[in-house]
């Protein structure tokens, strides 16, 4: 049987030796023994689980007490709505706009309080990082995304602001080393590089709390996360444990170092193949790239359609670029190993010869 190679850009492939793990907590015994999302979230069972998730979490992201982390649901969309309630009320939030999902946290936030795009590189088709403008007096916050997963830009580094830095960090959370401990805030939803859907990680700074009003409804306010462990409510308890053992399995390759080495030469593998092509283009500014999210267009678009199920067939799905951009898209993400890029190149090169 041929390997799959999974190309989505979420949910994404999970590490083989994550699945082997939760194939071997599913599995059935005579004694019917409960699987971890089948025990309480108050036991003991789930609470070595929680911790060690934590504990997981702060070391990758190199952040010490001066940052709380949740482990929050309802996505990065909930986190638009949640950032401006909490901590922007009669101040201004700031964007920097490139992209997408960019977008998508601006609308929300101007739903709820007073903000203001301070750079975008729109007007360039979001090819490359937008140059900071003028920041408003009140800013609360500047909120940018780190890496967009549509478009294929990323910020190689935080930007520079006199103001607190909120990032959305879902499609590159933890896939490299990263300065969080420079950052007010950073969200991530976990199904791109740290599981599956139904978890998403902030990391807040503790000294933001002082802003949160005191008449927000307790499930939107970040302090009632803090104070209850992140149990409100039941929480995903499955998605938990896998981000917990996606992490020991970053621990265990070397952590984000040999991590951030091995998805930069995965990425460049494929740009070369690209670059080197008359047939295959990518848009984005060569500063300006994604490591994560590589989109790429054809001399002929009407060949895209037959790319994409050719290399479905052949093993490789997930390569349709999003419906706002079109064309072509692959997902490198923390799980897909350089032996996919050297499939998905190897299937590059013979369809150009097939039909460039």
């Amino acid at each position: 049987m041929n390997t799959i190679h999974n190309f989505s850009a979420g949910p994404a492939a999970l590490p083989w030796p994550v699945r082997e793990r939760l194939a071997d907590e599913f599995s059935l015994d005579e004694a019917h023994t409960p699987s971890i999302a089948e025990v309480s979230h108050r036991g003991p069972r789930f609470a070595e689980v929680a911790e060690r998730l934590r504990a997981g979490i702060r070391k990758l992201a190199g952040i010490g007490d001066e940052h709380e982390v949740l482990l929050l649901q309802g996505g990065a969309h909930l986190q638009f709505a949640m950032l401006p309630t909490n901590f922007a009320r009669g101040r201004t939030a700031a964007f920097m706009l490139s992209g997408h999902w960019g977008e998508k946290a601006f609308a929300e936030s101007a739903r709820i309080t007073e903000s203001r795009v301070v750079a975008s590189s729109a007007d360039e088709g979001y090819q490359d990082l937008p140059e900071l403008g003028h920041l408003p007096a009140d800013a609360a916050y500047l909120h940018y995304t780190g890496n967009e997963t549509i478009h294929g830009v990323q910020f190689e580094q935080p930007p520079a602001a006199a103001v607190p830095l909120v990032a959305d960090m879902s499609s590159e959370f933890l896939s490299r080393p990263y300065p969080y401990a420079d950052l007010a805030l950073a969200y991530a939803g976990a199904q791109k590089n740290l599981g599956v859907a139904g978890l998403t990680v902030v990391l807040v700074r503790r000294d933001l709390l002082d802003r949160i009003p005191d008449d927000l409804p307790q499930y939107l306010d970040y302090r009632t996360w803090i104070e209850s462990g992140s149990m409100k409510n039941t929480p995903s308890t499955f998605a938990w444990f896998v981000a917990a053992e996606v992490i020991d399995w970053i621990e265990s390759g070397g952590g984000l170092e040999k991590l951030g080495a091995r998805n930069r030469a995965k990425a460049d593998k494929l740009y070369a193949a690209i670059d080197a092509s008359d047939f295959y283009s990518n848009p984005v500014a060569p500063e300006a790239r994604s490591m994560m999210n590589i989109p790429f267009v054809m001399a002929d678009d009407a060949l895209t359609k037959t790319f994409v199920e050719q290399a479905e067939a052949a093993g490789m799905p997930g390569l349709k670029g999003h419906r706002a951009v079109g064309g072509l898209r692959a997902s490198l993400y923390n799980a897909l190993g350089m032996d996919a890029v050297d499939a998905l190149v190897t299937f590059m090169h013979e369809f150009e010869r097939k039909h460039g």
